[in-house]
C-alpha cells in the first residue's frame, strides 16, 4: 500500500522521533475493527476491552522481526473470564473474551471486568520453533496500564501505551466501532541521541498528552497526530502497513474436529438432524449433517 501520511483506517505504522532515543509505533482502525467487535453482542465495555486487546496486539505484533503470531491474553476471576487478541505475520487479527453475563458498569474498567488474574503476551514463531511467553499479574486500570506493567517487569523496557476505542453515529441512525493505538518505547542511547532518560522524560510527557478523542477521529491521520505530538524535535512515520480481520474457521477444519469425537458424542451434540458449531472469535455458525463428518457410520 501506499499511505505516507497514515490517512487509511486499518493501519499500523512505525514513527520515529528525531534525534531522541524514542521510537514507536501508532495503529488506527475502522472496518476491521467494527468487524470484530460487533461479531458479539456483550456489553459495550466488554466489546470495548476487546477492541483494545485488538489494537495492542497490532502495535506489539508489528515490532517482531520474523513471520509467526503474538498473541495478547488477559485473565481473571471477574465476570470477563478472559480476553485475548491475536495478530499474525502479515497484519491479520483476531479478537474475542469469555463473558460470563453478570452486570457490568458502562464505564468498567479492567479491575471491575477481568478482577484478579494474569495478564500475557506469547510470541509464536511458528512450526518447530519454541515459543515464548512473558506472564505477569493484572495490574492496572486499562489493558494500556497492564501492558505497560507487562514491559516494564518482563522486558525492562520503559514504555508508554494509549488504546481507545469507541463508537462513532453513522448517517442512518446506527454505530461503528472505531478505535486508534499508540505505543512508545525507549531505545539505546548514542553518541547522536545523548542522554538517554533525559529523551524519554521529554517524549514521554508530549506522549502522555494524546487524547481519546484523537486516536478516534477519523479525520486525525496518523501522521497529523504524530507531528502535533513531535513537531518541534521532528518525527518521521515509515510507510503503514495494511491490518486486515484473521479467523481460520471454515467447514473443512471443523469437519476435521468433529470427526475425532465418537459416535455417541457426535449423536450428543446433534440437534434437529444436525450438528452445529459457532466460532468464538467471528460468531458464526457451521452446520453440519451427520454423514458429511468423515468416518460416520
Amino acid at each position: 500500500m501506499s499511505d505516507p501520511l497514515g490517512e487509511d483506517d486499518d493501519i499500523v505504522a512505525t514513527f520515529q522521533v528525531d534525534g531522541h532515543a524514542a521510537r514507536g509505533r501508532i495503529a488506527r482502525m475502522g472496518a476491521v475493527l467494527d468487524d470484530i467487535v460487533a461479531a458479539h453482542t456483550h456489553p459495550p465495555a466488554v466489546q470495548r476491552l476487546v477492541g483494545e486487546a485488538v489494537l495492542l496486539a497490532a502495535l506489539v505484533g508489528d515490532s517482531l522481526k520474523f513471520d509467526g503470531r503474538l498473541i495478547v491474553q488477559a485473565s481473571g476471576n471477574g465476570p470477563v473470564r478472559f480476553v485475548v487478541a491475536e495478530w499474525i505475520s502479515g497484519g491479520a487479527v483476531r479478537g474475542m473474551a469469555q463473558y460470563d453475563g453478570s452486570a457490568v458498569e458502562p464505564g468498567a474498567g479492567v479491575p471491575q471486568l477481568l478482577g484478579q488474574g494474569s495478564f500475557a503476551m506469547t510470541i509464536d514463531p511458528g512450526e518447530g520453533m519454541e515459543r515464548y511467553q512473558g506472564v505477569v499479574a493484572l495490574e492496572g486500570d486499562t489493558l494500556a496500564h497492564c501492558a505497560e506493567r507487562y514491559f516494564e517487569q518482563s522486558e525492562q523496557t520503559p514504555t508508554r501505551i494509549r488504546l481507545a476505542v469507541g463508537e462513532n453515529l453513522t448517517a442512518g441512525g446506527g454505530s461503528k466501532w472505531r478505535g486508534g493505538g499508540a505505543i512508545l518505547q525507549q531505545i539505546a542511547a548514542d553518541d547522536f541521541r545523548g542522554d538517554a532518560e533525559a529523551d524519554w522524560d521529554h517524549c514521554r510527557a508530549l506522549f502522555e498528552t494524546i487524547a481519546d478523542d484523537e486516536l478516534i477521529d477519523p479525520d486525525i491521520s496518523a501522521a497529523t497526530l504524530v507531528y502535533r505530538l513531535y513537531h518541534e524535535d521532528g518525527a518521521r512515520l515509515f510507510e503503514p502497513k495494511r491490518l486486515s480481520k484473521h479467523c481460520p474457521c471454515n467447514r473443512e477444519r471443523l469437519l476435521d474436529i468433529l470427526s475425532r469425537f465418537s459416535a455417541e458424542d457426535q449423536a450428543d451434540m446433534e440437534t434437529n438432524g444436525k450438528i452445529g458449531m459457532t466460532c468464538e472469535y467471528c460468531n458464526k455458525l457451521f452446520e453440519f449433517a451427520p454423514d458429511e463428518i468423515p468416518g460416520a457410520g
